[in-house]
């Protein structure tokens, strides 16, 4: 093979891979979120409503090791806070849980008579190319 045919391939095989990156990077995280979540659906228990919020305790299966970021809880298009530990005073670290099956709670959330209407998303750091985004609840 000629110097000019390598130095061709290689740019179209670069050309391709800088074409291309962008649709990684488009495509992969929904692709993860859909066929590879990092949590089961939850289900809620012991529920109860009160005067600033709704309290309730949460059942689910961690079905892969990545480290917990966060959840982004919503009403609409309202985010709303969860606090992990309504009754504890000072600030705990919130821990990445093992994989297999989970029970958490309480958690609060603030101004909600109820979840109905609301969803969850859980945010995990699984690998460094982006946060993976796993549908948690809906109300």
């Amino acid at each position: 093979m000629s110097n000019i045919a390598k130095v061709t391939r290689a740019a179209l095989v670069l050309g391709m891979s800088m074409a291309l990156t962008p649709a990684v990077f488009t495509v992969g995280p929904l692709l993860e979120s859909r066929f590879f979540p990092v949590v089961s659906r939850a289900d809620i228990f012991d529920q109860a409503s009160e005067a600033d919020g709704v309290i309730f305790h949460v059942r689910f299966r961690k079905m892969r090791q990545c480290e917990f970021l966060g959840l982004a809880w919503y009403e609409g298009p309202v985010r709303r806070l969860v606090e992990f530990q309504p009754s504890v005073t000072e600030v705990v670290p919130v821990r990445t849980r093992p994989k297999g099956f989970q029970q958490a709670g309480p958690w609060r959330i603030g101004g909600l008579r109820s979840l109905r209407g609301t969803r969850a998303y859980a945010l995990h750091r699984c690998h460094p190319l982006w946060i993976t985004i796993t549908d948690f609840f809906e109300g």
